[in-house]
């Protein structure tokens, strides 16, 4: 095997199509096919699944995708560290929306000041994808809730922030309520793999708590203008809504019998080769949670 075989690999699994990646990568049809064909042979395991002339990836593709990436990954790192060497490489980070909203601009705006000559990449996401995004080296550092794959990484925490239940003054709920009385409550929510959905959900289960979801988005602050329409409770961290609790337009549930506070990590792979720029800023972010 050859990291040209990844890279055909990766190009055809990005596309979903043999003819585009052969396209992308100004190859003839044929030798992507041929490609392809080899690494099944080599690994004996079936990477796509071909129906109605379309490629489905398999569970066996999926594995070898995640280690093609972090190959081909590690490979221009080392490129970019061999012919940086000497100079300030960028660094790669991902955080959730909560943390990149709320809080991450002044921080990286505070580190950029004391390390101006360091590119920064930055990029929000929901906490699943910037693990992925890990697990793939395409980002070197994230700021996530703990992670879903613990032993692949080092986490550090950072911050913790109150969890804040939220809604209009003229929803008919009282200021405090109690756990079992969220049943029942239309709630607004963030998408599936994000952290504060996570989250909510875990302390609800341990509760035996049904949420009934009345709506889902990705936008956080989509949620918190329909959540000033009076269409439900929402949970988000209190930075993100401390402007609306001050002005009137939200306010803040009491929920008896349990503290609703999130956590918040910095993440990095247990393998990952940290450059002198992603070192000074895991030393800053260590000095300055």
């Amino acid at each position: 095997m050859t990291l040209k075989h990844f890279q055909i690999f990766s190009e055809v699994c990005r596309f979903g199509s043999i003819t585009k990646a052969a396209e992308y990568m100004n190859m003839a049809q044929p030798a992507v096919s041929h490609a392809i064909r080899e690494l099944e042979s080599y690994y004996s395991a079936r990477l796509f699944e071909r129906m109605n002339r379309r490629i489905y990836i398999t569970p066996a593709g999926e594995q070898l995708l995640a280690y093609a990436d972090s190959i081909l990954g590690q490979f221009n790192e080392t490129r970019d560290v061999l012919r940086d060497a000497g100079r300030f490489t960028k660094v790669r980070i991902g955080t959730n929306v909560s943390y990149g909203t709320g809080i991450f601009p002044s921080m990286v705006s505070a580190f950029s000041k004391e390390h101006p000559d360091i590119p920064l990449f930055f990029t929000v996401h929901n906490s699943g994808k910037i693990e992925e995004s890990l697990l793939r080296n395409e980002l070197d550092f994230g700021i996530i809730d703990y992670p879903n794959n613990p032993l692949y990484f080092h986490y550090m925490l950072i911050r913790e922030e109150e969890m804040a239940a939220v809604c209009t003054p003229e929803f008919e709920i009282p200021d405090t309520i109690s756990m079992e009385e969220i049943e029942g409550i239309p709630l607004l929510v963030r998408e599936k793999g994000s952290g504060s959905r996570n989250y909510v959900e875990r302390i609800l289960s341990d509760y035996s708590i049904k949420p009934l979801i009345k709506m889902e988005s990705v936008s956080t602050q989509s949620l918190i203008e329909i959540c000033k329409t009076g269409m439900g409770m929402l949970f988000l961290p209190l930075s993100l809504v401390k402007r609306q609790l001050e002005d009137g337009s939200l306010r803040k549930i009491k929920i008896i019998e349990n503290k609703w506070e999130r956590k918040y990590y910095l993440v990095y792979h247990k393998s990952k080769y940290l450059t002198q720029s992603m070192k000074l800023f895991l030393q800053y972010v260590a000095g300055n949670k």
